[in-house]
């Protein structure tokens, strides 16, 4: 079976990426309850940073040590971020390809994280699904500088 790529989409002023579930397994240990469905993780643990990637534009989850996924993005959500210094990105992690007219649909323009955690505890139950949210800070390049020195500055 061939590997579905990460995908972003926006959701209002929520970004949300559908990875598959493996990309995460071993920051489950360190993520923290954010309420039901949602967790997040801390960014001195992991984050999300835009990259240029073969003159594609990514945003990339990382830590210290390791790439965990890049999900590459377009113009439109390149505009979106680029003038934040820090945010807050869901990423869904499934056991099912998720697909972004799927996840077009069954979200409105303005849904509220809370109506992101009743999607997924739905889809969960109703459905049998495996679905997994984790809330990462997005930090622009400076504000990677500024929290985590040039030592991580690719």
């Amino acid at each position: 079976m061939e590997r579905k790529q990460p995908f972003c989409i926006a959701i209002g002023e929520n970004l949300i990426i559908a990875i598959l579930n493996d990309e995460l397994a071993e920051l489950q240990d360190y993520a923290m309850d954010a309420g039901d469905a949602l967790w997040y993780i801390m960014g001195t643990d992991a984050w999300l940073e835009l990259q240029t990637n073969g003159g594609r534009s990514a945003l990339v989850a990382r830590s210290y040590d390791k790439t965990y996924f890049t999900c590459f993005v377009g113009d439109e959500i390149v505009e979106k971020i680029k003038h934040l210094e820090e945010s807050g990105i869901i990423v869904l992690s499934s056991n099912v390809e998720l697909r972004p007219e799927e996840l077009l649909k069954d979200f409105k323009e303005d849904s509220s994280l809370d109506d992101i955690d009743y999607w997924i505890e739905d889809k969960s139950k109703k459905n049998g699904v495996d679905i997994g949210g984790l809330i990462f800070c997005y930090y622009s390049l400076e504000a990677r500088k500024r929290l985590h020195g040039n030592d991580y500055i690719d």
